[in-house]
């Protein structure tokens, strides 16, 4: 239905990292090769309509349109937005004394809402908030008061006594058996300690009633945590389960924090949809993630980028002991992965970096250093690329009607989706490091039919 008009002048110079474009008009993007996501070849010489926030048409002719922002790709390739389904927005180092101690929710928030902007500079369209309270960070967003991502927030990690979300030190009070309630804000909004089916159906609820979009469990040791090794096996069958059904009234899901093997059969046996992790993955376990399609993001960035010596100075001895095994363990899980046929289908980028308050703007700089350690693994462009993208829109079509973003699909270009979409200088299915310098190789970042940035000559 647009073909049929004339076609508008070039649009005037955009300011580089503007947060929105001055008047909405439609916006034609011509002469790019588009990467859609999905299909390994590129559409060659494109043109991509923008009406709103929606991509309207996808063609290899000529489109015709009446006030038209037409945007002369010079041959770069057009691609979504990224998906990194792993993030802490709101969670700071240490995770003990520092949010208990150091940082009030309003600086929590602030923090996070500053974060935001340097992660969609890295061509993160979208994030899922795996633990923390982002919801309000989402609704800062999604008004265009400040530019960031989409965020699918689990809201409050949901953690048994002495589990991997437990940030008490060892003399704090619990706030179930003293008597007493919660003694800090963190027990009530940045993690619910919650033993036993009763209890757990409520902190689901709680945090669905604040927005969550899925739900977020732990549901083995973890490597920062104080007072849980990582073989053990946290929450019992019928405890997933009352988590697994609370959201599913919801029409959503529950993810889970996994390293072991046995943690992994735990959730899926449960009925959990995704994992998170699984660092000590088995074949046999793989195989069963392929049979009941139970996608997965592993988060290797913590593991691989420090250096041993960097480790053993940053954790505490126990930690440092547990961070150790499981770096031992990440080229199996590599392996089990790619030798498995149909995992890669199921697997999403996700890094889970979190660092000190005033430091994590410099670490969000290295998100995209994630990309170059599953090259380094030896995955190819194109299984990274749709990891990155489509892979992680699929997951979070997982929330159903929870979804905030119902208009369209996320992760794809095609007729119909969202228009998140980025620019590269160059063609990251040959040379996927591309992505791994977004200053320099993004140089148009859209999201939601919004230029955010634009450094086009």
């Amino acid at each position: 239905m647009f073909k049929s008009l004339t076609v508008a002048t070039f649009l005037s110079a955009v300011a580089t990292y503007s947060f929105a474009q001055e008047e909405s008009f439609p916006i034609l993007f011509t002469n790019v090769h588009v990467f859609d996501g999905v299909n390994e070849e590129r559409i060659e010489n494109a043109n991509v309509l923008v009406v709103d926030n929606l991509i309207a048409e996808v063609s290899t002719e000529p489109l015709a349109v009446a006030n038209v922002q037409i945007i002369d790709g010079g041959g770069r390739t057009l691609m979504p937005g990224m998906h990194d389904q792993h993030v802490h927005l709101t969670v700071f180092n240490p995770l003990s004394d520092g949010l208990r101690q150091n940082i009030t929710p309003f600086h929590l928030g602030g923090v996070a809402t500053i974060r935001s902007q340097r992660i969609l500079m890295n061509g993160f369209t979208t994030v899922r908030d795996l633990g923390g309270p982002a919801k309000s960070i989402a609704r800062i967003i999604d008004t265009g008061m400040f530019p960031g991502p989409r965020i699918y927030s689990s809201e409050a990690f949901i953690t048994q006594t002495s589990g991997h979300a437990d940030f008490r030190k060892l003399n704090d009070r619990h706030p179930t058996l003293s008597g007493q309630g919660p003694s800090h804000w963190v027990e009530t909004d940045m993690s619910f300690i919650a033993d036993g089916p009763e209890q757990i159906r409520m902190a689901v609820r709680e945090n669905l009633r604040r927005g969550a979009t899925q739900i977020k469990i732990m549901v083995s040791g973890g490597v920062t945590s104080e007072f849980d090794p990582l073989h053990s096996l946290q929450y019992q069958a019928d405890e997933i389960q009352m988590a697994v059904k609370t959201a599913a009234q919801w029409g959503t899901y529950v993810t889970c924090h996994v390293f072991t093997e046995q943690a992994i059969r735990n959730c899926i046996d449960n009925g959990a949809k995704t994992i998170e992790h699984i660092p000590f993955l088995t074949k046999e376990a793989a195989e069963i993630m392929v049979e009941k399609q139970i996608m997965f993001a592993t988060a290797v960035a913590p593991v691989y980028s420090v250096t041993t010596e960097q480790a053993e100075a940053f954790y505490t001895p126990a930690s440092f002991v547990k961070w150790k095994s499981v770096r031992d363990a990440a080229a199996n899980m590599i392996e089990v992965i790619q030798t498995t046929p149909g995992m890669i289908d199921l697997y999403t980028l996700g890094t889970d970096l979190v660092n000190n308050w005033d430091q994590t703007l410099e670490q969000d700089k290295k998100m995209n250093d994630e990309i170059g350690y599953l090259h380094e693994a030896g995955f190819s462009a194109y299984d990274i690329l749709r990891i990155a993208t489509s892979n992680g829109a699929r997951m979070n079509q997982l929330t159903g009607l929870n979804n905030p973003y119902q208009d369209g699909p996320l992760g794809v270009v095609e007729e119909g989706a969202y228009a998140d979409l980025l620019l590269v200088d160059g063609n990251p299915l040959e040379d996927i490091l591309l992505l791994a310098e977004p200053d320099a190789n993004l140089k148009i970042i859209m999201k939601n039919g919004v230029i955010y940035k634009n450094t086009l000559d």
